[in-house]
């Protein structure tokens, strides 16, 4: 049975515990000799009651550095501690049992029980525990009423949406008063317009009752909007970490510039440098472009990143900048995706303007101030 210092911790909705989660030279191997490196040397510190984004492709090692932190994965090498306390220490064969973590975790299959009700799924923690039922109620019942399902307690998961369903997930995991949470691509099963709803509403719900949170997911529009901050993951390594607003518009390099959606990636060549950047040689002219290098040669060779948002092309009016052609013009709605070919360089450009842009109209392109960064690994 729970002790009455556990209860207390459940039950208390606005005095709910949450600690950083430290995770330090974290690696993990499959398949023996020559195996696969899932992850090489991890190492990032988990602010308390700050929501961190594991962001990048599949196979980059994000959903291990997750598995490993709950406890359902056992790491090569490495630590991990919860509010300063190791749960995972290969050096002194420290290794708690996920339950004894206290963490919760959000599924991207739910992982619902299909024969209880709401209530007892989202109480299920709490009994396993040994907490009397007659203590249970109350807390299930704040829980439901946080996520905007109270009343519905008496109903069965088969009844309810995918949405819904997600937010019973939450309550569940959230119910324990856990140290941390952690979420492995739970909106993913969703549909688009469910899954834009249910980001404002994940976004909504931490807001009103702050926890940590370890986020999953290769979404970068997901990343953005819950994130506060994004870590840029690649072949079981960090990239790039930062606030979303960092990661998206100052790019370290060309593998976190193309996976924040970033498909302008370009040659040039270094004209000249000063305190506020870098003038650089392109098909589009010279180029006025902030980075992250010092020390550059005049005259090497460098990558430059275009943000297709800071980007206009206009009709041929006269002299200005090279001209391009049209290869395709997409209206999506709110904007409008030209695909630009300057000199055999395809420029991706998204316009939220009324005007568009026929294929094979010869164009002007031209980028806005902010819209050109240099990158680390040209």
């Amino acid at each position: 049975m729970a002790d009455p210092q556990q209860r207390r911790s459940a039950g208390d909705a606005k005095a709910g515990e949450t600690s950083s989660v430290s995770v330090t030279g974290l690696s993990k191997s499959y398949g023996g000799a020559g195996s696969l490196r899932a992850l090489d040397d991890f190492t990032l510190e988990f602010g308390a009651g700050q929501c961190t984004v594991l962001l990048g492709p599949s196979g980059c090692g994000k959903t291990t550095v997750l598995r490993s932190i709950a406890g359902l994965i056992t790491p090569d090498s490495g630590r991990i501690a919860i509010g300063g306390t190791a749960v995972f220490d290969a050096a002194f064969g420290t290794c708690d049992p996920p339950e004894k973590r206290r963490l919760g975790m959000v599924f991207q299959s739910y992982a619902l029980w299909p024969h209880l009700s709401v209530a007892d799924n989202v109480g299920y923690p709490l009994a396993a525990s040994g907490m009397p039922k007659a203590e249970i109620r109350p807390l299930v019942e704040s829980m439901l009423e946080w996520v905007s399902l109270g009343g519905m307690g008496g109903r069965y998961v088969h009844e309810l949406s995918g949405g819904q369903q997600q937010r019973v997930s939450l309550a569940r995991a959230v119910v324990g008063n856990p140290r941390a949470i952690l979420f492995d691509e739970p909106l993913s099963n969703l549909d688009a317009r469910l899954r834009e709803r249910m980001r404002l509403e994940l976004l909504g719900l931490r807001q009103r009752r702050p926890f940590t949170s370890i986020y999953v997911t290769h979404d970068q529009l997901e990343a953005m909007t819950l994130g506060d901050r994004v870590v840029v993951m690649r072949a079981g390594k960090i990239e790039q970490v930062g606030s979303p607003e960092d990661v998206y518009k100052r790019p370290r390099t060309r593998f976190a510039a193309d996976f924040m959606g970033i498909p302008n990636l370009i040659e040039g060549r270094l004209r000249a440098t000063g305190p506020d950047g870098f003038v650089v040689d392109t098909v589009l002219g010279p180029l006025r472009a902030r980075g992250w290098r010092t020390g550059r040669t005049v005259g090497e060779s460098c990558t430059v990143a275009l943000r297709p948002t800071l980007l206009a092309c206009s009709p041929d009016i006269g002299a200005g900048a090279p001209l391009g052609r049209v290869i395709r013009s997409v209206f999506q709605g709110t904007s409008t995706i030209h695909m630009i070919d300057v000199a055999g360089t395809t420029i991706t450009i998204e316009s939220f303007s009324e005007e568009r842009h026929g294929d094979g109209m010869t164009v002007r392109v031209t980028p806005a101030e902010g819209a050109v960064f240099a990158l680390l690994d040209d």
